[in-house]
């Protein structure tokens, strides 16, 4: 075993080419849970439910992934 002490160097502030970015907050990530609940929901009660579903479904990942392209698009 050693008996060293640990050495006490402090982080370096990342520089503008290590920062980090972190997405926006949005609301489609909630949408699209909605949207995949009510069809399963409506697999089970009507297929009117399973086609609202569907159409929530696929019009929240269509806004998310647009909105995760304009994202990517504005990255230094």
């Amino acid at each position: 075993m050693s008996n060293e002490a640990p050495s006490q160097e402090t982080p370096e502030s990342p520089s503008a080419e290590e920062s980090h970015t972190l997405p926006g907050p949005s609301f489609w990530p909630f949408l699209l849970a909605l949207g995949i609940a009510t069809s399963l929901i409506g697999v089970i009660t009507k297929v009117e439910v399973v086609a609202i579903g569907l159409i929530l479904t696929l019009v929240s990942l269509g806004g998310w992934i647009r909105e995760a392209r304009h994202e990517y698009r504005s990255l230094p």
